[in-house]
């Protein structure tokens, strides 16, 4: 069975440069935690942010090693807007529902 739905995107200007970011896929989100397990297999979430930015980004492409040298503020404000398109609140699911 093949579904075809909309993903989520979002573009932002930070310091006069745009960035486009979209929603994960599930598979892309079980990737970004399977890259981000420890020698335990225990999650870290950190990792697990940094790896979802580089793969929500769009454009310009973003590795996790570009996100490593940006200014913390910078990568603060990506993990907000991946936060937002890959776990939308709950009000905002009402707000449709409605």
């Amino acid at each position: 069975m093949t579904f075809t739905f909309a993903f989520a995107e979002k573009e932002i200007e930070y310091e006069g440069q745009k960035f486009k970011f979209r929603e994960l896929s599930v598979a892309e989100n079980d990737f970004c935690a399977d890259a981000s397990r420890d020698d335990k297999g225990n999650i870290d979430a950190r990792r697990m942010m940094r790896v979802m930015i580089a793969k929500s980004i769009v454009d310009p492409k973003i590795t996790i090693d570009d996100l490593a040298e940006m200014p913390n503020r910078a990568y603060l404000k990506f993990a907000e807007i991946v936060n937002d398109l890959n776990s939308p609140a709950e009000d905002e699911e009402e707000a449709k529902n409605d």
